[in-house]
């Protein structure tokens, strides 16, 4: 059987482009002329020289409202230009050289942002403090947002403004996968002569998360996994699981939380069985909460066979109540699982010993999860934990927690 990163359908699907556009009216046309191929140093020029005649200075705040607007051929200029951009990597390089150069004025917002504390520490006027506050909100505007106000306006720029967000939006998802920051467990690889595609049965998804900053709250997960979903699906009829593989952060946080408090309670409720106690003790020595703590502190424990082995059944039960039992607000507390389970996905399996890399076991003692995917109860799963929180998972998970609940007096 045989997995694949989103990475496989992602690259595929997510090109940048424009929609075709028909003719226009007399008037500033929003068209589209192939760039001339050329040095990297003088398309970077152009790139600077069209935008700064197309995006408009930030006039005074005291101007703001009186300043008239830029002509309409420097925005279309801009379109002209971005549309004439074949390669992906070209209108990358233009959308940020306009976001790094034609931003927010960080040196005025220090300066309002001064005036505003300032003013707070003194007795003043309340129309005082709130025209420095609107004075702020205006500093924070991004100077680029004039050029986007004014395309509008043109003849199918609302169109263009439409697609451009797409573009940028499905860009970001693109390096979701191909992100530098990103941990790439298992990279994309064509079937060999020998693997028939119609034997290929699963699919697998690997730590989808976000690399910028300024793109959090946008749920570019939720969207590349849709997408690869069903692009996976017109590729390879025959896949028929389509999972997760996805890491446990703050696992090993709550574990120790768990036996510092079980060490206070000087052994009142145990976490471990009494056989799974006494092993422990004969292999760590000391009290099982207090000695286990400072262990599982460090990733040394794994070289320990006997400690790995006695320590598998109640780390995965105790692994599957954190996933499946410890709750934030009636959802769950982990925030990867948390994601998938608003997505419709199913708990599926824990595995062990899945990632022993050093972040690996600091995070989670080296488990991950699978949570698969059934395309066609997404809808009504993503409903019910939204709903009703109630947690939808397999036989294992549920056997897992019900062990929990059985051996580990909580």
């Amino acid at each position: 059987m045989r997995g694949f990163s989103p990475g496989l359908a992602a690259r595929r699907l997510l090109p940048l482009r424009l929609p075709p556009r028909s003719p226009q009216p007399p008037g500033p046309r929003l068209s589209s002329r192939p760039v001339a191929a050329a040095g990297a140093g003088s398309r970077t020029g152009a790139m600077d020289e069209v935008l700064r005649r197309a995006v408009p200075p930030t006039p005074a705040y005291e101007l703001r409202e009186k300043t008239p607007a830029p002509a309409e051929g420097q925005c279309a200029d801009f379109v002209s230009f971005y549309g004439g951009l074949t390669e992906v990597a070209q209108r990358a390089e233009l959308l940020g050289r306009l976001a790094q150069g034609f931003g927010v004025d960080h040196g005025q917002v220090a300066e309002q942002s001064a005036g505003v504390l300032q003013l707070r520490q003194q007795p003043r006027e309340v129309a005082v403090l709130l025209q420095a506050e609107d004075r702020l909100r205006y500093a924070l505007v991004p100077r680029y947002r004039g050029l986007f106000h004014h395309i509008s306006k043109l003849d199918g720029g609302v169109r263009f403004l439409v697609q451009l967000r797409a573009d940028l939006l499905e860009a970001q998802a693109l390096k979701l996968v191909e992100g530098p920051h990103m941990r790439s467990i298992v990279k994309e690889h064509p079937p060999t002569e020998a693997e028939e595609r119609d034997r290929i049965a699963a699919a697998i998804f690997y730590s989808i998360s976000l690399t910028q900053q300024g793109l959090q709250g946008v749920e570019l997960g939720t969207f590349l996994i849709k997408r690869v979903l069903r692009e996976l699906q017109k590729e390879f009829p025959h896949l028929g699981a389509f999972s997760s593989l996805s890491p446990i952060p703050g696992f090993t946080k709550w574990l120790l939380g768990l036996l510092n408090s079980q060490t206070k309670d000087h052994g009142r409720k145990e976490l471990f069985t009494d056989s799974e106690s006494r092993e422990i003790i004969e292999i760590i020595g000391g009290p099982v909460h207090e000695t286990l703590k400072v262990v599982l502190s460090s990733n040394e424990w794994t070289q320990s066979e006997k400690l790995v082995r006695v320590l598998h059944a109640p780390l995965m039960r105790l692994c599957a109540w954190y996933l499946y039992g410890e709750k934030h607000r009636g959802y769950a507390l982990n925030p990867v699982a948390n994601f998938h389970l608003q997505n419709g996905a199913v708990m599926w399996r824990i595995n062990w010993m899945a990632d022993s890399s050093p972040r690996g076991l600091s995070n989670s003692c080296g488990l991950m999860v699978n949570y698969r995917y059934y395309p066609e109860e997404t809808g009504p799963n993503s409903t019910v934990y939204l709903g009703s929180k109630n947690i939808k998972a397999s036989e294992q998970v549920l056997s897992l927690v019900a062990q929990f609940q059985k051996n580990s007096k909580l």
